[in-house]
């Protein structure tokens, strides 16, 4: 395989790393905030309320949708299960019997895993950090990709770079380039309340409120559907096989896709990386660098921005 296909894998793998790092990053500062809430644990147990202490320390644990977040069925700390604690504490409120150092055990179990959740956040920014370094050292050679072909070495390895030149677009690329840079970033005069009156003109009458109602119902229950949904490494060969099918990628690109397809390690990351974007939508946001969009000429001599696909939206951070 040709040396540059190893560079795109390689540069691939550790864009891949980049972008895992940053979300952990991004999910450790969020939960260190999080955790905050310790400290008001810490001072509503001086007041005595021992069972309202247990209840904001196992809320708390509950509303964590980021990475290390527990399901209601989930036991902390070995030994306390969330989906009985709320009913413990029910019966600790009206019992006035209720042994409240049974209250203190389960303080300290429920503090115990926000600490250590912590912690899990600091040795992984740590790990990350080192893993980086190895990646942009010489001794990570051997995540470059091995592909059916590997056996037939590249011939020129040794032989000096050949020159590259800078590839002219066409007029009609420059021309058409020039209007899009005009659409997106110059301001258009839009009247607000014309385009409300002809939008609500859209869905007049009882029929037109129904479908109305219906799409909103429909995309509240998929973007519900879709924000609890774990993508899998079949997700990600199905996306990627999509990719490959769609005749949108240059070479290089689908020469690295399938190497992707074939590491098992690397679907798995793709699909962690993804998991852990969804998980944290809402801290999401534009790249200040902003989003790279490839021109390509089709037969009828116009110009298309490939990135504006849809499958490509969700692969855009990981091929650049």
């Amino acid at each position: 395989m040709a040396t540059g296909t190893k560079s795109s894998f390689g540069q691939a793998i550790h864009f891949i790393t980049e972008i895992k790092l940053q979300e952990l990053e991004t999910q450790r500062l969020a939960y260190k905030e999080h955790a905050k809430v310790l400290d008001t644990a810490k001072a509503i147990g001086e007041t005595g309320d021992v069972i309202k202490k247990v209840e904001t320390l196992a809320k708390a644990i509950k509303s964590w949708t980021g990475s290390g977040a527990v399901k209601d069925d989930k036991v902390v700390g070995t030994r306390l299960q969330l989906d009985d604690l709320e009913f413990w504490l029910q019966q600790a409120k009206k019992d006035p019997s209720f042994s409240q150092d049974i209250a203190e055990r389960w303080a300290d179990t429920l503090e115990q895993h926000i600490r250590h959740t912590i912690t899990r956040f600091d040795a992984a920014r740590l790990f990350g950090n080192l893993f980086n370094e190895w990646l942009a050292s010489g001794d990570s050679s051997a995540v470059a990709y091995h592909g059916p072909s590997e056996d037939l070495q590249d011939t020129n390895a040794d032989v000096e770079d050949e020159p590259t030149f800078e590839k002219l677009g066409r007029k009609e690329m420059y021309e058409q380039k020039e209007k899009l840079v005009s659409i997106v970033f110059d301001d258009y005069p839009i009247d607000v309340e014309e385009l409300k009156n002809y939008l609500e003109e859209l869905f007049m009458g009882e029929e037109g409120v129904k479908s109305l109602e219906k799409m909103r119902k429909e995309l509240k229950d998929f973007s519900y559907w879709l924000k609890r949904k774990t993508i899998t490494v079949i997700d990600v060969r199905n996306a990627i096989a999509g990719l490959l099918t769609s005749g949108l990628m240059n070479e290089e690109k689908r020469t690295t896709l399938k190497a992707f397809q074939e590491s098992d390690m690397v679907l798995t990351e793709l699909a962690s990386v993804l998991d852990m974007r969804m998980a944290n939508l809402k801290s999401w946001s534009w790249p200040k660098e902003g989003i790279l969009v490839e021109f390509r000429r089709h037969l009828n001599g116009k110009y298309r921005y490939i990135s504006t696909c849809e499958t490509i939206l969700s692969f855009s951070f990981l091929l650049h």
